[in-house]
């Protein structure tokens, strides 16, 4: 009995998902856990177009699992998913980098649990300073409004990484890593508009 780290990935019908997504990944699990397979970590990843239809279906949501199994069940755990009409497609691997890749995600899964929602942060009350401020910059010559928009800013500017870790990760999945940096590399490429170069 050789037990070793696998990678299971199950594409579901995002019609299906959405309907009782608890109780698909309560089967998914069930399937793993039914072989003997102990569950380490497992994500959820948003809805996407799929690169093609597959019975008529053009979006899905994929499923992740990083589990321990004994090698001679796998295959029985695949048969299960092939068989199942919930799971439209279904993976297992075994690759060395396992190990690494699965604490990649789940940091990259603490990051972003420890981040605050910045919908849900209180506003700061600074009615008082932007008085201050809106004074001295009229006297300026400055509009009020471009203080605000200022104040607006550094929130933007917080969330950027965010989301570029976001993309990073979803390029990375993708396989697409050297079509965004080639992308990035044209658009600082891209001439100069009139008004630049005068």
């Amino acid at each position: 009995m050789t037990e070793r780290l696998y990678e299971g990935l199950f594409l579901i019908d995002a019609s299906v998902a959405s309907q009782g997504w608890t109780e698909l990944e309560s089967m998914m699990i069930g399937i793993v856990e039914g072989h003997g397979g102990a569950i380490e970590y497992s994500e959820k990843w948003p809805e996407q177009r799929l690169a093609y239809e597959i019975k008529g279906t053009k979006r899905g949501v994929y499923f992740l699992i990083y589990f321990r199994a004994d090698t001679q069940k796998i295959v029985s755990m695949r048969t299960d998913a092939q068989l199942n009409e919930k799971i439209m497609r279904s993976l297992f691997v075994q690759e060395d980098f396992l190990e690494e890749e699965m604490k990649r995600r789940k940091d990259i899964a603490d990051r972003r649990a420890a981040q605050p929602d910045p919908s849900a942060a209180p506003r700061r009350d600074s009615a008082s300073s932007e008085t201050t401020e809106s004074a001295s910059s009229t006297e300026e010559g400055e509009a009020p409004a471009a203080e605000s928009a200022n104040e607006a800013e550094p929130e933007a500017v917080a969330a950027e990484p965010v989301s570029e870790e976001v993309t990073e990760t979803v390029a990375e999945e993708a396989g697409e890593t050297e079509t965004a940096e080639a992308d990035t590399v044209a658009a600082d490429a891209a001439p100069e508009s009139e008004e630049e170069k005068g």
